[in-house]
């Protein structure tokens, strides 16, 4: 009974709001879990009131332990979940309409120094495993994707001589990526490796041939965090927060940004707008009159 909800849900969000696989496989998680949780009580997940609702946000909080940014999204997944059911007439109570989120503070992204994608991108690529890996960590920054964005693409979209590639990002929308004659010839030689070993239409692929998953994308940017001695955070949107800074550092205009990342909303992108203290000494340097050299003898 559960499933077919949670199914039956999937499908209209998919249809509806054009989500991808990605964010529907997350959906998939956190109702399967609120359906464990209901199963571990008794209770089926269209009996729940709003006591079983605060239940579960506590038994996410102090049980699971998860990161406020995490219970946000999943309470926000499971009452849009109780919204539907509630339109549909198959429950009369949402059990999380009530349930309160807390806003986060606002952290400044972790972002790699130009010297760190340096030491990052120079790291020796000379067979199947370590050419895919650079060819990810290359494409990726080379981008700014997002890491479902890179997985999902295949050979044929790769236009070789324009140096870019034909992306589908949020909300099912494509936009142009562009990359560097370095990336160019990573990947090339990343490609020459695979098809020695196999065919797929997917430009990223595992050992076995088929598209990367998640989980070893997890394991490659371990390992090279390992290797390098790194104690700071490092992701795939370690590389898109990079990506965006070092082009805003550089005096890219934040509404190239936004198109670039394939943001819908220019708030989204501001996120992305913390600035060094080298770029904001620059700025004051180069705009402030009392900045700039001439006024140093005063």
């Amino acid at each position: 009974m559960h499933e077919s909800l949670i199914q039956e849900f999937l499908e209209t969000q998919k249809q509806i709001r054009g989500l991808s696989d990605h964010t529907l496989l997350a959906y998939r998680r956190d109702l399967e879990q609120l359906s464990a949780y209901f199963s571990s009580l008794g209770i089926g997940m269209a009996e729940a009131g709003r006591e079983d609702g605060r239940m579960y946000l506590r038994f996410l909080k102090t049980e699971n332990r998860y990161r406020e940014t995490t219970v946000n999204r999943k309470i926000s997944c499971v009452r849009s979940f109780y919204t539907s059911l509630c339109k549909r007439g198959v429950c009369s109570v949402n059990p999380f309409s009530l349930v309160a989120t807390h806003r986060t503070q606002n952290h400044l992204p972790t972002v790699l120094s130009v010297h760190e994608v340096a030491e990052l991108l120079s790291q020796p690529y000379n067979d199947f495993r370590s050419a895919c890996a650079i060819s990810l960590f290359t494409l990726l920054y080379d981008t700014g994707c997002r890491i479902s964005e890179v997985l999902g693409i295949e050979e044929d979209s790769i236009e070789w001589e324009k140096r870019r590639i034909r992306v589908l990002g949020k909300g099912s929308k494509s936009r142009y990526v562009f990359f560097t004659k370095h990336c160019a010839k990573v990947m090339q030689t990343y490609l020459s490796l695979k098809r020695e070993r196999f065919i797929s239409p997917f430009l990223f692929c595992s050992i076995k041939g088929k598209q990367l998953p998640m989980s070893t994308v997890g394991s490659m940017f371990a390992t090279y965090r390992r290797r390098l001695g790194w104690q700071k955070q490092f992701t795939p949107h370690v590389l898109r927060h990079t990506y965006a800074t070092h082009l805003l550092d550089n005096g890219a205009d934040i509404r190239l940004v936004q198109e670039l990342l394939g943001h819908a909303s220019i708030s989204t992108t501001q996120i992305y707008t913390h600035v060094s203290k080298e770029r904001l000494a620059r700025v004051y340097e180069s705009c402030h009159p009392h900045g700039r050299k001439q006024y140093e003898k005063f």
